[in-house]
């Protein structure tokens, strides 16, 4: 299945020994969550000093675009917490960090919202992508 890159940084995945696996390049126009705040009161505690607001938040996508059957699409993780109802959504985890703290890239990504496309491959699969960016699932359990 082809991979796109919706962040506004390089995503590069690596394994366990630090070897780059892939990586895809930012996107001019990344997906972002916009929110409008509601003021709805203020918080009532006598231990502050002053008057804390309390706004609900709407969320709304900018540059998220609609599912396409067989494209996954990396994501923030603000972008994929947004977005529950998606499946096509991918949030890089297991981060790789240099020694300033900076993230380098991840080892996994994780499903974002509703249970992917087809389910999870089970235990044992492995995922293998073509040089195009199609990722094909091959059973590696042991018979």
């Amino acid at each position: 299945m082809p991979v796109r890159n919706l962040t506004p940084h390089v995503v590069t995945v690596v394994d366990e020994d630090a070897r780059v696996i892939r990586s895809w390049p930012s996107a001019a126009e990344p997906a972002r969550v916009e929110a409008v705040r509601i003021p709805v009161g203020h918080l009532d505690d006598a231990t502050c000093a002053g008057r804390v607001p309390l706004v609900a938040e709407r969320r709304t996508r900018a540059n998220l675009p609609e599912p396409q059957e067989g494209v996954w699409l990396i994501v923030s993780s603000v972008v994929g917490s947004a977005h529950p109802e998606r499946s096509d959504l991918l949030v890089p985890t297991d981060l790789v960090r240099d020694c300033r703290g900076v993230v380098t890239g991840c080892r996994s990504f994780a499903v974002s919202g509703a249970p992917p496309r087809g389910g999870l491959p089970h235990q044992g699969s492995a995922r293998e992508e073509d040089a195009a960016g199609s990722v094909a699932v091959a059973d590696r359990t042991p018979a």
